[in-house]
């Protein structure tokens, strides 16, 4: 998601500051995705517009080595999530609401562990309520930028851009077999009301029965059962950033990442200890 720091730099922050643990690589200057391959190894891509590549990286957000997917563009990549076998990457993101080709990228994981470019198998889908491209300004609610794996599906949490603003967030599912598909809508939650750069999804990541969803200035914890999702607590993090990449530790942290950006800064990651948090899911 581009074209956002003069407006993030323009919020009055009234919270404690994050620490940050590391700066990113320049390579790494438009993360959007990242998700753990296992307890030493996260594997990540950049934002729309750049080449097509996976990131494998270390702990400490160094690169381990970079592979090509050979037959894909990077048109809006968004979020990543695998099972045991593979990788999925989402070019979903659909800022406009007018995007006719979302699809998501299914590669070896073996392959990218062992530096091997990868060629991409396609799970390309619509969402079956969404008539008009673009809908009206009340029901642009077919922009994602999160997505986790979770009991055999792929699940996708949508990125409200509704106005006047209402904070939803659909989740849908998808198979992760290859095909072409009308994504199932399951339910929806309301991240918050006040507008798409505090109060809308940016990535997710579901692990050992918890949801985390990140938003520009917060992480949302949910217990996650049987694909349903149940708000525990969340963490303010300011200032405010890019903040597109998530991914639960297998140890239960939780790691952060944002996009390097000339005026609100960024390029960094995070990582945070969940600690409960008040009621409600604004701060």
């Amino acid at each position: 998601m581009r074209n956002v720091a003069l407006i993030l730099a323009t919020l009055f922050l009234v919270a404690a500051t994050m620490q940050k643990t590391n700066r990113l690589p320049k390579d790494l200057k438009e993360i959007s995705g990242w998700v753990f391959a296992n307890d030493s190894t996260l594997i990540a891509h950049n934002d729309g517009g750049n080449d097509p590549k996976i990131f494998v990286l270390n702990l400490n957000g160094s690169i381990r080595h970079k592979i090509s997917v050979t037959n894909a563009e990077n048109t809006d990549w968004e979020d990543i999530a695998l099972d045991e076998k593979s990788i999925y990457i989402g070019d979903f993101g659909n800022n406009n609401n007018t995007r006719t080709d979302l699809k998501i990228l299914k590669v070896s994981l073996k392959k990218v562990l062992d530096n091997q470019d990868v060629e991409a198998k396609f799970i390309e889908f619509s969402y079956p309520e969404q008539k008009e491209f673009p809908p009206k300004l009340a029901e642009k609610q077919f922009d994602c930028e999160a997505m986790s794996f979770y009991n055999d599906s792929l699940y996708l949490f949508t990125k409200c851009r509704s106005e006047p603003f209402d904070g939803k967030c659909y989740v849908y599912t998808l198979p992760t077999k290859p095909g072409t598909y009308k994504a199932q809508k399951k339910y929806y939650m309301v991240i918050g009301k006040r507008d798409w750069f505090r109060d809308a999804a940016t990535a997710a990541d579901i692990r050992d029965g918890k949801l985390v969803i990140l938003t520009y200035n917060r992480i949302i914890i949910h217990s996650f059962e049987n694909g349903r999702a149940k708000y525990e607590s969340h963490q303010t993090m300011l200032p405010i950033t890019q903040k597109e990449a998530i991914a639960i530790h297998p140890n239960g942290k939780i790691y952060v990442a944002d996009e390097r950006q000339k005026i609100v800064g960024g390029g960094n990651m995070y990582i945070i200890k969940p600690a409960p948090s008040a009621k409600g899911h604004r701060k």
